[in-house]
């Protein structure tokens, strides 16, 4: 809501085109049909913006930080984080499996492979009114085909800021959500209290549409029916219940300060609601429906090398396997190889970043099940893709 107020403040106009738009996410709430537990999957781009650090260093955050973003996403949009409410607890059954996921883009507009990883020497102490004049408009992908986040050193008037993000309906060059780099994803740089990788899930969920729980007002209305009154905004982690039977008529238990559309502690946020799940396929199908089609979480050429000497170099056996895969690498580099694993619809799985690869390494896919899948493996420009099949037993 930060950028909200940042950008409407100055531009009527713009208000009104945001509200326009919100209307319209209402007004298709109707319309969301999905079948039977059909997701959506939401291709991603990170561009990682650092002061020319080494990798893994300062805001140059890895790419094992930029997946454990994404990782946080799937599990909290898919009601598979480990922290969300049990059985008993009077919120538990308004909590939601969205049924949206996200994946690292495989490949770049241009059709190209990638990583879904872009990296930019942009210096430190970004404001949000640079990234909204210079930043975005001069690293973004086209965000009718995926969604763009940055990672930033935040500064000067913006230096408290965890992250902010655009609403549907704005700008196609400002489109996205941008986060401090000490605020993305739950391994790494990562700064308490704000290190489970909540703010990327708080402003994807501004960026699909919702607003916060409270409505910004004392005693605002955040238009979902199934969010308890809320006085104002909460911080630190209170207990349940807190705020009972408030001046804003919640009842005995209390607000639900666990949304993760609060202001609480990363530890203290677990839960989306039925009311804002349907608020978000709604802006999905209606304002972001483009991204329903998009192909950008699909490799080019999906199980051919793209790269044939380093597809060569690269092998993986044994394969058949049941579950423990050795990487065999010819000439192994210094530098950290990225090994994604997707189902045959590019839904990602799993990552790995193997640090300075020796002759053989393994990796762990003992957990899943039986079938085919797609190893990606990718080292600074070079990437290829090889298929294992997997027995489960």
């Amino acid at each position: 809501m930060e950028n909200y107020d940042h950008q409407t403040g100055k531009d009527p106009l713009l208000k009104k085109h945001y509200e326009d738009a919100f209307s319209k996410i209402i007004a298709s709430e109707g319309q969301v049909q999905r079948a039977s537990g059909a997701v959506i999957t939401i291709p991603v781009v990170v561009h990682v913006i650092h002061d020319n650090e080494a990798i893994g260093s300062g805001t140059n955050i890895d790419d094992d930080q930029v997946i454990s973003q994404i990782e946080a996403l799937n599990e909290d949009f898919r009601l598979m984080n480990d922290d969300s409410l049990t059985p008993g607890h009077p919120f538990w059954q308004y909590q939601a499996d969205v049924r949206i996921e996200f994946c690292l883009a495989r490949q770049t507009p241009g059709g190209q492979p990638s990583t879904g990883i872009e990296r930019f020497y942009g210096g430190l102490d970004w404001e949000m009114s640079d990234c909204e004049t210079v930043l975005k408009p001069s690293t973004f992908w086209d965000p009718s085909r995926y969604l763009n986040l940055w990672s930033v050193d935040w500064g000067g008037a913006n230096s408290d800021l965890l992250g902010y993000a655009q609403f549907p309906g704005g700008s196609a060059n400002t489109d996205g959500v941008v986060i401090g780099y000490q605020y993305f994803g739950y391994r790494g740089n990562v700064t308490p209290p704000y290190d489970n990788g909540r703010t990327g899930t708080h402003e994807v969920g501004h960026w699909l549409g919702l607003r916060h729980i409270w409505g910004d007002a004392t005693c605002g209305n955040d238009l979902i029916s199934d969010t308890p009154p809320q006085e104002m905004d909460n911080s630190n982690c209170p207990s349940f219940p807190h705020n009972a039977f408030s001046i804003c008529g919640s009842d005995a238990n209390g607000e639900m300060f666990m949304n993760y559309m609060d202001y609480v502690d990363d530890r203290c946020m677990v839960m989306f609601t039925d009311g804002q799940s349907t608020r978000m396929n709604a802006a999905l199908t209606s304002q972001r429906s483009t991204l329903i089609t998009s192909n950008g979480c699909s490799t080019p050429n999906p199980g051919i090398d793209e790269n044939t000497l380093f597809g060569e170099s690269i092998s993986i056996f044994p394969n058949p396997s049941t579950g423990i895969i050795r990487i065999g690498t010819k000439n192994p580099a210094s530098s950290n190889l990225l090994v994604q694993v997707t189902d045959l619809s590019g839904r990602l799985i799993k990552s790995f970043s193997i640090k300075n690869p020796a002759l053989q390494s393994e990796l762990d896919l003992s957990g899943l099940s039986a079938g085919t899948y797609l190893l990606h493996f990718n080292q600074k420009d070079l990437n290829a893709t090889k298929k294992v099949c997997l027995t489960g037993y």
